[in-house]
């Protein structure tokens, strides 16, 4: 048997619970992110039609052979599946859209909104620590958020076909199970892999697998903490070190140092963009 799966970021975590569950298939597996162009998309969809089963999340039509539209004509050897985010743990990370892209910082393309605040409103790096608490936390809704995230996956998955809900007590009771707002832990990501190839009828229903066969890659990229305002509300180890993409760099960086760094960042872009980031304008009406 060969499986085909287009996913997101998440997808060589998808692929190493494909192998765990069915050992006998050979699994492609292919990042969305490097779909580009016209060429790589067509010997990807070649490569596809080729399969007995796609898992697959579902792509708009200018993607071509591998948009949803084309992959549907393969019946019922598709599955379409969503990507898991969770902005829970992590509700000040944002990404900041400029004319040029999304704008890179000492996090990749993660940035704090908080710090975007202080650096609108002339704070300098250091008064901004001082932003990163509970009252500040509060009256920008981030200890709602964790709430309104589990209902928003919860909601996604079931109009896929997947129920979800109970993993998430089972995650909480063990600790932080994301990396950041769209990089889940690999324990996590095995339970909700399983969850994706039972509705393939890849596996039986009560099959389960050692979440050590799937690789923790997402754990290598850049992440912003769980910060300790919403820790002590969830009842969770926090911290303030920020970790960079590149283990050649300084990886983390305290607080402070990533505040500097990410003021040089925020520096090349306009004004207008940063206050355009969603939730900016109501963290400026309370810090003015």
């Amino acid at each position: 048997m060969k499986i085909g799966i287009v996913f997101s970021c998440q997808q060589r975590m998808l692929a190493d619970v494909v192998r765990a569950v069915r050992p006998d298939a050979q699994v492609l597996h292919f990042d969305v992110a490097h779909l580009v162009g016209p060429t790589v998309r067509e010997a990807v969809g070649h490569a596809l039609r080729e399969c007995d089963h796609v898992l697959a999340i579902p792509l708009p039509p200018e993607y071509g052979p591998v948009a949803m539209a084309a992959l549907e004509k393969m019946g019922p050897r598709l599955t379409a599946l969503p990507s898991f985010g969770f902005a829970g743990f992590h509700p000040d990370t944002v990404y900041v859209e400029t004319e040029k892209g999304f704008l890179g910082g000492p996090t990749h393309h993660y940035h704090s909104r908080i710090a975007i605040g202080g650096y609108l409103t002339g704070r300098t790096p250091r008064q901004t620590m001082a932003l990163y608490n509970a009252l500040v936390f509060g009256r920008c809704g981030y200890f709602e958020v964790f709430g309104h995230e589990r209902r928003l996956a919860v909601a996604l998955f079931a109009q896929f076909g997947m129920a979800i809900d109970h993993l998430f007590d089972c995650w909480i009771a063990r600790g932080c199970f994301m990396h950041s707002m769209n990089h889940p832990a690999h324990w996590a990501f095995a339970d909700l892999g399983l969850v994706m190839c039972r509705r393939a009828g890849l596996i039986d229903a009560d099959m389960t697998i050692d979440p050590d066969l799937v690789g923790d890659d997402l754990l290598q990229h850049a992440a912003h903490p769980l910060l300790p305002p919403l820790a002590r509300r969830l009842r969770l180890p926090g911290g303030t070190d920020f970790k960079r993409s590149h283990p050649s760099e300084l990886q983390h960086l305290a607080l402070e140092e990533f505040l500097q760094h990410e003021y040089v960042a925020l520096a090349t872009a306009s004004r207008a963009e940063l206050e355009a980031v969603p939730m900016v304008s109501n963290l400026l009406a309370i810090l003015d």
